[in-house]
Parts: C-alpha cells; sequence; structure tokens
C-alpha cells in the first residue's frame, strides 16, 4: 500500500513538473512534497532528472532535509534559518540571496554551489565541501563554524587564517577525506539536466521584448532565472528595476537604459557594449568581465560594483561614482573617459589595478 502511494506520489508530482511553467517564486505544491520525506523526495529526483526544481523565494525555515537530494535546485532567495542539511547533495545548488542562518551543512557537497551575498552566520560548515563553489567572497560566512575537513572553494582545506579572515570560527577535527559515495543521488550529473530559460528571454529585440522586459521589471524587483542568457540588444529600458535581478552573460549591446536600477544585479559576462546607462543606478553590481566598450555611463553610480576584468575600452564615465568599485583586471583605452572627464591613462589604470591597452 506504501509502495503504491509513493509511486501516486510521483506520479502526480511528474504531472505537476511537465504542466509548470517559469514562475516567479516556488510551487507550493512541490513545497508541500519535499517537507513530506526526504527518501520520497531523493526517489522523485532521481525519477525525473531532466526537470529544474525552482524553490527560489521557499520558506524552510527548521526544515530537516538532511541526506536530500538538491543537485541543481534553485534556491535563490529561499529562507532556510535552522534548516537541516547535514549530508545533503547541494552540487551546483543555486543559493544566491538565500538565508542559511544557523544551518546545519556538516558534511554537505556544495561544490560548484552559486553563493552570492548567501548568508551562513552562524551556520554549521565542518566537513562541508565546497570546492568550485561561486562567489564565497560575497556570502557572509561571519560566526560560521567551519573545520580542517571544510573544503574551500579553491579545494584547499579551511585553515586558522581563512577562518580569521573571514570572521568564521574554526574548530579542529581528526582529518578525514570527504565521503563523496555517501552522498544521495550521486549519479546524477550535469549531462542529466537542461537549462530552463524561459522562452521570452530568447525573442529577437524588438518592440515586444521591450514590452516583456519593462512589465517584467517596472513593479517590482525581478531576482528570479527568467532572465538569463536574455536577448535584449537596442531595447528601449529606461529607469526598468533590475534590483537584485540575474542576468548573467545578458545581451544588451546598444540597449537605452537610461536612470535604469541595477542595484547588487549579477551581470557577470553580460554584454552592454555600446548601451547607455547614464544616470544608471549600479550599486554593488555584479559586472565581472562584462562587456562595456564604448557605453555611456556618464553620472552612473557603481558605489561597490565589481568591475574585475570587465571591458571598458572607448566607455564614457564622465561623473561616474566610482567609490569603492573593483577595477582589478579592467581593461581601459586612451580612448576611455574618466569620471574627471579626462581621458584614461596608464598611470591612472596602475592606480586601480587596471590594464591600460592600446587600440
Amino acid at each position: 500500500m506504501a509502495h503504491s502511494r509513493s509511486i501516486s506520489h510521483l506520479f502526480m508530482f511528474g504531472v505537476m513538473l511537465t504542466l509548470s511553467q517559469p514562475a516567479s517564486a516556488y510551487d507550493k505544491q512541490t513545497l508541500s512534497f519535499l517537507k513530506q520525506a526526504t527518501t520520497e523526495w531523493n526517489a522523485m529526483r532521481l525519477a525525473t532528472p531532466a526537470y529544474t526544481v525552482d524553490l527560489s523565494g521557499a520558506p524552510l525555515e527548521n526544515a530537516n532535509l538532511s541526506g536530500g537530494c538538491f543537485v541543481k535546485v534553485n534556491f535563490n532567495g529561499a529562507f532556510m534559518k535552522n534548516t537541516q542539511f547535514k549530508s545533503a547533495n547541494l552540487e551546483a545548488a543555486n543559493l544566491r540571496w538565500s538565508t542559511l542562518q544557523s544551518a546545519d551543512l556538516r558534511d554537505a557537497n556544495l561544490q560548484k554551489a552559486m553563493l552570492f551575498e548567501a548568508n551562513f552566520e552562524d551556520a554549521h560548515l565542518q566537513g562541508a565541501n565546497l570546492k568550485g563553489a561561486t562567489l564565497m567572497e560575497q556570502a557572509n560566512v561571519a560566526g560560521a563554524m567551519v573545520s580542517n575537513n571544510t573544503i574551500l572553494p579553491s579545494g584547499e582545506r579551511a585553515s586558522e587564517g581563512w577562518s580569521r579572515l573571514h570572521h568564521a570560527t574554526f574548530i579542529r577535527e581528526p582529518e578525514r577525506a570527504f565521503n563523496h559515495a555517501a552522498l544521495p543521488c550521486t549519479e546524477l550529473s550535469d549531462s542529466l539536466y537542461t537549462s530552463r530559460v524561459a522562452a521570452s528571454s530568447i525573442v529577437s529585440p524588438s518592440k515586444s521584448t521591450t514590452a516583456m522586459v519593462q512589465q517584467a521589471f517596472s513593479d517590482s524587483p525581478m531576482n528570479q532565472e527568467a532572465l538569463q542568457h536574455a536577448v535584449m540588444e537596442n531595447a528601449n529600458l529606461a529607469r526598468a528595476n533590475f534590483r537584485k535581478a540575474n542576468l548573467p552573460a545578458a545581451k544588451m549591446h546598444g540597449a537605452h537604459l537610461e536612470s535604469a536600477n541595477f542595484d547588487r544585479a549579477f551581470l557577470k559576462g553580460a554584454d552592454l557594449s555600446n548601451a547607455t546607462l547614464t544616470n544608471a543606478m549600479l550599486y554593488g553590481a555584479m559586472l565581472i568581465q562584462a562587456n562595456l566598450r564604448g557605453a555611456n555611463l556618464e553620472g552612473a553610480s557603481f558605489f561597490n560594483a565589481n568591475l574585475e576584468e570587465a571591458q571598458l575600452e572607448g566607455a564614457n564615465l564622465k561623473n561616474a561614482n566610482i567609490m569603492d568599485a573593483n577595477f582589478k583586471n579592467a581593461t581601459m583605452s586612451p580612448q576611455t573617459i574618466l569620471p574627471s572627464g579626462e581621458y584614461a591613462t596608464a598611470n591612472w589604470a596602475v592606480m586601480h589595478e587596471a590594464r591600460f591597452v592600446q587600440p
């Protein structure tokens, strides 16, 4: 009887996933199914490996998810304070802006997880494997407990020095190897997954693109995955609200983004070449490896923005606020206009750890 009930649950869940469309938040049925039993959840994940589970913004405070299979699950902005993830498999999971205060992640697998602005304050990370995790430096690990068995994104073991630097608490344990074979659903691999990109994000640049984006961003901030790799070239998006938007590799060449709000937006590898971003708000924006060649950035605010390895050849930064911005290894040319209104020089580039390139 119990076996038939489990099969029924799996069938119903499979139908639900098949019919579901990309949403702006978690699905309540998905959340309810997860909270029933970890064993049934794991069975479902193995039975439907091609589906991407969206638990973005889900309320999972105090939930017991230990030993769960969460490979590539989207926990973007989820509230998981005091949640139990002991020995769970969170490989390649999206933990952007998630709250994991006091969560138990001992011996959990977090390899290749996205940790941008995740809050691990006072969390238990002893024995957790974070090898290859992305943007852990932008996560909050203050008071988190790590040990010599915690594997850092670099592949090295955590140390007292690393802990002090990140305001974490270091605990020394008997050294042991990470037991990957003991994790749930290790047979799942990236080849079994297909990236979910909203159909609206792959249309050609046109009036429909502009209308779609303006409707999505005009009234409320967007922090889900609907516009990953979005194509918005030459679109009119003036004053659009991209606050905390997830826009890696977005194509915005030539877009009109005057006074747009990119507060803490994730724009790694985005193409903003020849775009107009005059008076745009880019506070804390992640612009790593972004293409800003020829972009008009006059009067824009880059306070605390990360422009590491960004391309700024020919960009206009006149009157831009670059206080606490990171220009490490960013490239600029003699045609790049600085906030002072003068052209960039090799000396200015060296002072800001940038690279000065001749055309």
